[in-house]
């Protein structure tokens, strides 16, 4: 719906400057609240450090090289990295501009805060559609990019790099309602498909979402409805085209993984608390952005901060909205109640009974992610408001608002009272505060709208940009400086032994920088952090998916029941470092604890013997007293051409090792086993001299085995995407058939 015309409201502010232009204003406003990342003194922390920036500077790095990053060595042990949903391996507005300088941290966080300003272009654009004027389209922007979750799981860079392109995607989709052209589609089909290559769950309810869209605009529309639902349909071609390669290598190798399926319960820990309701009033109720958190959750997760002003707004002339735009706005409420509803997971029944039908939501963990897509209607509902007030100054709240913020307000004084944490009542008088200055400047003030900007600015640093969750990442230590630090004299221990061929690893905990870090400087670890992991190393090894202080807080397994464990040999784990002593460590200096592991087996073995067993892993006692210098586990199901007693005997000549690749010169007498110690996993395939396919067998739990005949040869191994899908699809899609 339209409103009068922008002339009209410009007119509020009769002092015309190039501030009007909301594309200028927001390009100004993303610079000040961005300044210090733009500068390098922050770094977006947590996760974005820790997970994402090594995962994207690896593929970058293997780019530059002319080598594909489908098979990354340094974490676990090796894992198929482009099977990963959240490591945005396929991301081009990730990884190309990353590949000026793949090792820069500064760089990453930039071209993260690139995505959230073409975010906000867009959501200006979408805004222009609605009939905003200049000032609503801003605060639009700012709110959709800025407010609430946006803001403070700025670390969970997959989903902004999705959530960033939904007010294209978004727009897209209008245009194609609207007027249908071709570009249009293309518009919003290359949107969604470039949103859908982060197979999060955020992506996966902004496809629900676009579903029920195109879906209602079709059985709405009031011409043509075959017409836009094959115009709808290309949209959904072109955005399954583009992230056909990422959803496909994650479907076939997602049934080896922890990850295929989690039940209710395990779902249900990453909800909201129902406590964090009261966030709405204040950014900082629960001192989580600034001062001792005492909140009930997660910092991050439980943040439903969209701004006091926009929230001031709706209170204030929300009535007015809903008289000019009853359709529209009951929308906005509803998806903003049914987003926070399933936001609180168990509080009501709404997300189990979601959980017990909707297909693929049990493939995520957080339902407290639901309140990304709620963050879109605050913005819609907060700048209509502003759109309102310009026009009419007269108050028209939103009773119902009104009657709830009042409820809020009691439920945050007797949480604030109760808990003893009397300082929460400062923070709900500086937020009532600045809203309160919102709704009389737009009252009184001849030319409100630079003071209201100001207004929304101050909010938006005190609270959101700049709270604890985005500004407690001070630039972390830097693993190559020439200084006495433990990450430091960790990375300089492991630097020097670095070499050619298949790689010895190390196990790093307590080292925070290091954890998946050492990726983007090629030092091969067998952990990392990341939750998503091959269920089979998990059984064996116990790594923890999550970064722990110390080897006394890592879980053993029957396999693993100490760090003298023959796997950790098969493995090739050389080197333990820990800030805190461990059994058999020697103090390095500047923090650092190293045992050095003595028995580390050879990285390829020529047993010439065979033992099988039945279940999916060797059993475990017996394994563990295995001689792999001459015996070989295989599954039962898997055979080759040599014999399982008594096989000949190989000499390994030369060996080139790169990710994802594995080429070995060898030579052997007559029919011999040969087992390369590299995690195995589909994809994985053996070729003879360039040629011959070689059936490749998973060894010893975990790794690689082949038959090679007799003579000379070239054994080459490498990791391909098109054998992943044509390995873990068949199951899959055969698995589903049987249920």
């Amino acid at each position: 719906m339209q409103y009068a015309s922008t002339t009209s409201i410009h007119a509020v502010d009769s002092t015309r400057s190039p501030w009007t232009r909301p594309e200028t204003l927001w390009l100004a406003s993303w610079l000040l609240l961005c300044l210090p990342w733009l500068i390098g003194t922050k770094v977006i922390p947590y996760d974005a450090v820790q997970q994402f920036f090594p995962a994207v500077s690896f593929s970058a790095e293997q780019l530059r090289h002319l080598q594909a990053p489908w098979w990354n060595p340094y974490l676990f042990g090796g894992y198929p990295q482009v099977a990963d949903p959240q490591m945005m391996t396929l991301q081009p507005t990730m990884v190309l501009p990353m590949m000026l300088a793949p090792a820069s941290l500064h760089l990453f966080t930039v071209v993260v805060l690139l995505h959230v300003l073409i975010g906000g272009l867009g959501a200006l654009r979408l805004a222009r559609s609605f009939g905003l004027s200049a000032p609503a389209q801003w605060l639009f922007a700012m709110v959709l990019m800025f407010g609430g979750v946006a803001a403070s799981r700025l670390q969970h860079t997959p989903m902004i790099v999705s959530y960033s392109l939904l007010p294209w995607l978004w727009l897209g989709l209008s245009r194609v309602r609207r007027q249908g052209r071709a570009r249009d589609v293309l518009l919003a089909g290359t949107a969604g498909g470039l949103c859908a290559l982060q197979l999060t769950q955020v992506t996966y309810f902004i496809i629900l979402a676009s579903a029920l869209y195109a879906m209602g605009a079709v059985l709405l529309a009031p011409g043509n409805r075959l017409r836009l639902a094959s115009q709808l349909a290309a949209v959904a071609l072109i955005a399954a085209v583009a992230c056909a390669p990422q959803w496909l290598s994650t479907l076939a190798w997602l049934g080896d993984t922890n990850r295929d399926g989690m039940t209710l319960e395990t779902a249900l820990r990453g909800a909201m608390h129902w406590q964090g309701l009261a966030t709405l009033l204040s950014g900082n109720l629960f001192s989580q952005g600034r001062g001792v958190s005492w909140s009930f959750g997660d910092i991050s997760t439980d943040y439903l901060y969209f701004g006091s002003v926009p929230l001031a707004l709706w209170l204030a002339w929300g009535g007015g909205v809903m008289r000019r735009q009853p359709g529209a706005t009951r929308l906005a409420l509803a998806v903003l109640l049914f987003t926070t509803l399933v936001a609180l997971g168990g509080a009501t029944p709404l997300f189990a009974w979601l959980f017990s039908w909707l297909p693929g939501l049990d493939l995520f963990r957080r339902p407290s992610d639901a309140l990304f897509l709620g963050v879109p209607a605050a913005a819609w509902l907060g700048a209509q408001s502003l759109q309102s007030a310009l026009q009419d100054r007269t108050l028209c709240p939103h009773r119902v608002s009104l009657g709830l913020a009042v409820v809020l307000m009691f439920v945050a004084s007797w949480l604030a009272m109760s808990h003893g944490h009397l300082e929460a009542f400062a923070w709900l008088v500086a937020s009532g505060g600045i809203g309160i200055a919102a709704v009389q400047l737009l009252r009184r003030h001849p030319a409100p709208v630079r003071w209201l900007i100001a207004l929304v600015m101050f909010d938006m640093l005190l609270f959101n940009v700049g709270a604890r969750f985005n500004t407690s990442g001070a630039r972390p230590p830097v693993m190559t400086a020439d200084r006495n630090g433990a990450t430091q004299r960790a990375y300089a221990l492991l630097a020097a032994e670095r070499g050619a061929g298949l790689p010895e690893r190390a196990i790093i905990f307590g080292i925070g920088v290091l954890t998946n870090g050492a990726a983007v400087h090629a030092i091969p670890l067998a952990n990392g952090y990341n939750p998503l992991l091959s269920s089979d190393y998990q059984q064996m090894v116990g790594m923890p998916t999550e970064p722990v202080a110390a080897f006394q807080q890592k879980a053993t397994t029957p396999w693993a029941a100490d760090m003298d464990a023959p796997v950790y040999d098969l493995l090739g784990v050389r080197w333990l470092l820990s800030p805190e002593p461990f059994a058999g460590s020697d103090d390095q200096g500047s923090d650092v604890q190293l045992a050095l592991r003595g028995s580390v087996l050879p990285r390829t073995l020529n047993p010439q013997r065979v033992r099988r067993h039945s279940e999916r892993l060797p059993p475990a006692a017996e394994f563990n007293q295995t001689d792999f210098s001459q015996v070989v586990w295989l599954p039962g199901g898997q055979h080759a051409e040599c014999p399982e007693h008594e096989a000949g005997r190989l000499r390994l000549l030369s060996q080139a090792y790169k990710p994802g690749s594995i080429v070995l010169e060898v030579e052997a007498e007559q029919p011999a086993w040969l087992v390369i110690n590299e995690v195995t996993a589909r994809g994985w395939q053996a070729r003879l001299n360039g040629g011959v396919s070689l059936p490749l067998l998973r060894a010893n739990g975990l790794f690689h085995a082949v038959c090679v005949p007799a003579g000379r040869h070239s054994v080459e191994l490498g990791y391909s995407p098109l054998q992943l899908w044509r390995d873990g699809l068949w199951q899959r899609f055969a698995a589903d058939a049987v249920h």
